[in-house]
């Protein structure tokens, strides 16, 4: 009897580990792989375009903004760890004889483990939180920084760019003034004009991620959603989600000096992006 409540806890724990490799091969499994060599050879005429939408820019730290906000949610988090976990212990502590008394032990075990999880998850929540003013001068900054820039139209703009040193393949960059949006498009406008396929750009979320606590350490990211759109009948024949990431620098380092080192990542967002999505999508990376 008591072999059997000790195994509760490592049993418990290999469930959860096989359920998150599972979760892990998932992800794996559904990240698209690059268009085969026969997709390829039918792109044909090649019309790049932007989505016309504004992406939602902000800053998305690794707990929480402000340390209320982070104390309610550690708070959160450690209670009910600290309930799951208390219950285990409680099970597992209870003697062969506990016999009709062990759910209360399980139950008094979660009830301590729920007050003590709940306490420090707080604590923790609340010391792991980027302040709110922090957060607020994180955020002012870079939607500052992209205020102004035509971000869709900048991508697609770098991603023409790069196409151009592709001799395989033949681009246009469209624009709304080219062609009448429809739903969504005017295909029979674009087949007139020989485009066989549509390359769509939208950038979708932008800004600063992770970090923590004052003067967190954080990264500039991008993502843009990709999709290819045969004309003849205006199917989608590939779809991926591309993003970048910039090193890791302190806020201070982001902020200082008229915030010159992000005005210098995001130039160079601007350039490497295109490179992977075009990489990714045509098989060859522009120099």
């Amino acid at each position: 009897m008591e072999g059997k409540s000790l195994a509760v806890i490592p049993n418990s724990i290999v469930i959860l580990l096989s359920i998150a490799l599972l979760l892990g091969l998932w992800g794996c499994a559904h990240m698209p792989k690059p268009p085969s060599e026969e997709m390829r050879a039918q792109f044909g005429k090649i019309g790049i375009v932007s989505v016309p939408t504004t992406p939602n820019i902000q800053f998305h730290p690794e707990f929480a903004k402000g340390r209320l906000t982070g104390a309610g949610i550690g708070c959160s988090a450690g209670l009910v760890s600290g309930i799951l976990f208390g219950g285990l212990v409680g099970a597992a502590a209870s003697t062969p004889s506990g016999g009709f008394f062990t759910p209360f032990f399980a139950a008094g075990g979660a009830a301590i483990g729920g007050v003590v999880g709940g306490v420090y998850g707080g604590l923790v929540g609340g010391v792991n939180a980027v302040p709110k003013r922090e957060a607020r001068r994180i955020e002012a900054t870079v939607k500052n920084a992209f205020d102004g820039i035509g971000i869709q139209e900048a991508i697609a703009l770098s991603v023409f760019k790069n196409s151009l040193e592709l001799p395989d393949y033949v681009f246009v960059l469209l624009k709304e003034e080219d062609f009448i949006i429809s739903t969504p498009y005017n295909f029979r406008f674009l087949r007139e004009n020989g485009i066989e396929t549509v390359l769509e750009l939208n950038v979708k979320d932008g800004g600063f991620k992770e970090g923590k606590g004052k003067n967190p350490l954080i990264a500039l990211f991008m993502k843009v959603h990709t999709r290819l759109i045969r004309t003849t009948d205006g199917e989608e024949i590939y779809s991926r989600e591309f993003e970048y990431k910039s090193p890791k620098h302190n806020s201070a380092d982001w902020l200082n000096s008229d915030a010159q080192l992000l005005c210098e990542e995001i130039d160079t967002c601007f350039k490497e992006l295109p490179k992977q999505i075009v990489e990714e999508l045509f098989g060859k990376r522009p120099l």
